[in-house]
């Protein structure tokens, strides 16, 4: 079977054997019906060469909150314990708590159903598990090196791997899983297992790169095979369609508003979550930390925030990659309080050019970016069609107090006051200080998503706070 939802799968070689149907029928066993995107990825991770050796060594699924990951897993464990006798599979999460309080919901289910005589389920303080007559056996552990050495297993599978740092996957894969499994050539998989990450999931971002690249380049990485269903860049993360476009398991065993509830305050409280968490989370969108650097982001929004054209400056900023745009005007109302809204963003960047030379032609009390990042060859283009004194460009000096002002506004004085858009609230998630000698400023590299927004936002401030002008005149409302 396949799925065509993935945002990037590797593709199914239908000339090789697979032990998907396998896998399915141990499913449809503990009375699990799969769903199409788990009967692609298991036939896909699955296939074996001619001699009957898996294909693939490591296996990257990373998918959003309730699709389903912890039910493809489990039927992977069985079929390996049945397949290899006197094997061993191990398995862990984020902690040792959750590996084991995950196993025990899949031993449960194997003891409600058929294939309880094949399998003898352990629970105890010690150790949480299962064994087969013919030897095999099935693990939780927790996340620790010391916990899988000595061991060879021919199956390890790490859920939620974005919670590791770089430190403790060297520690677990590189040094512990990766030598005990060096001598079962043709038998060893390594499952990853997770939602999107942060900023300190470094190494998983580095197997998301690796995944991604070997999609897009076909044999670059022969035995790395990924699987991702997530929220494509440039959609709207409240959008119910969009949404329901990718999640894998929206029309299986999820309802988009049920979803919904969890973000738009129908659900009760304690089951509501935060803007940073609905987009890492289920929206499988990668965000800048565990904590976003503005909690109370959605408390500063005034969705009725206007102004005239001569009362603002206006700032752009064009993100990572060019991937997107975002033209923002900020200016200070009559005691003083920041006020900034979007006046456009879009995907690409050749929309801009345009836009802002008919923006220019109203007369916005100032006008210009930071001259920092792809932004600075928009800025030549405007430079060559306005006039060199045209556009006011900031230093990186300039910028690293730009970015202070504005971000002490936010969040500690909380007397920013933004339009409530989406465009705004996503380069929020993203955000992060990155400090170069006694400078600190917003950075865009480091960023898992655009932060063209907030970028634009702070620099209009600051372009708004040192204009030259002190004494304005409205002209026109926009």
């Amino acid at each position: 079977m396949t799925w065509s939802g993935f945002t990037y799968a590797t593709p199914r070689d239908p000339s090789r054997q697979s032990r998907g149907a396998k896998i399915a029928e141990l499913a449809r066993m503990l009375g699990w019906e799969p769903m199409p995107w788990q009967q692609h990825v298991w036939d896909v991770a699955t296939e074996v060469d001619a001699f009957g050796n898996y294909v693939y060594e490591k296996v990257f699924v990373t998918v959003p909150r309730q699709s389903g990951k912890t039910t493809l897993f489990g039927p992977v464990e069985l079929q390996r314990a049945v397949e290899f006798p006197a094997s061993k599979v191990y398995f862990t999460a984020q902690t040792g708590d959750d590996a084991r309080t995950l196993l025990k919901n899949l031993i449960s289910s194997v003891e409600a159903s058929p294939l309880s005589r094949f399998f003898d389920g352990k629970r105890s303080a010690a150790q949480t598990g299962m064994v087969t007559p013919r030897g095999s056996e099935i693990w939780a552990f927790p996340p620790k090196p010391e916990k899988i050495h000595g061991k060879t297993p021919v199956l390890v599978g790490i859920d939620e791997i974005w919670t590791l740092d770089d430190v403790q996957s060297k520690g677990l894969i590189t040094d512990g899983i990766e030598p005990a499994q060096r001598t079962l050539y043709g038998k060893r998989q390594i499952w990853y297992l997770s939602t999107a990450g942060t900023a300190e999931s470094t190494f998983m971002k580095r197997q998301v790169e690796r995944g991604r690249r070997s999609v897009e380049q076909p044999g670059t990485d022969p035995k790395f095979a990924y699987f991702e269903a997530s929220l494509p860049e440039g959609a709207d993360p409240y959008d119910r369609e969009a949404f329901a476009a990718f999640h894998p398991a929206v029309g299986y065993t999820q309802d988009v508003d049920d979803l919904f509830a969890l973000v738009d305050g129908s659900a009760p409280p304690e089951e509501q979550v935060d803007h940073s968490t609905w987009l890492r989370a289920y929206c499988n969108r990668w965000t800048e930390s565990r904590e976003v650097l503005i909690p109370d982001w959605d408390d500063l929004a005034d969705p009725t925030l206007g102004a005239a054209w001569a009362d603002v400056a206006i700032a752009w900023e064009v993100a990572h990659d060019n991937q997107m745009g975002a033209i923002l005007a900020t200016w200070r109302n009559d005691d003083g309080t920041a006020c900034t809204r979007v006046v456009h963003a879009a995907p690409g960047t050749q929309w801009m050019e345009d836009l802002l030379v008919s923006i220019h032609g109203h007369g916005p009390g100032a006008f210009g970016a930071d001259d920092g990042g792809p932004t600075r060859r928009l800025n030549d283009r405007l430079r060559l069609r306005l006039g060199d004194d045209a556009i006011t460009t900031l230093g990186m000096k300039d910028f690293g107090v730009a970015c202070e002002t504005w971000l002490t506004a936010a969040r500690d004085e909380k007397t920013l006051l933004q339009d409530g858009s989406k465009t705004l609230a996503n380069g929020v998630a993203f955000l992060v200080m990155k400090r170069s000698g006694e400078i600190s400023r917003f950075s865009r590299s480091d960023a898992a998503g655009p932060v063209a927004a907030p970028i634009a936002s702070a620099v209009a401030l600051w372009l708004y706070d040192h204009r030259d002008a002190p004494s304005w005149t409205p002209v026109t409302s926009y």
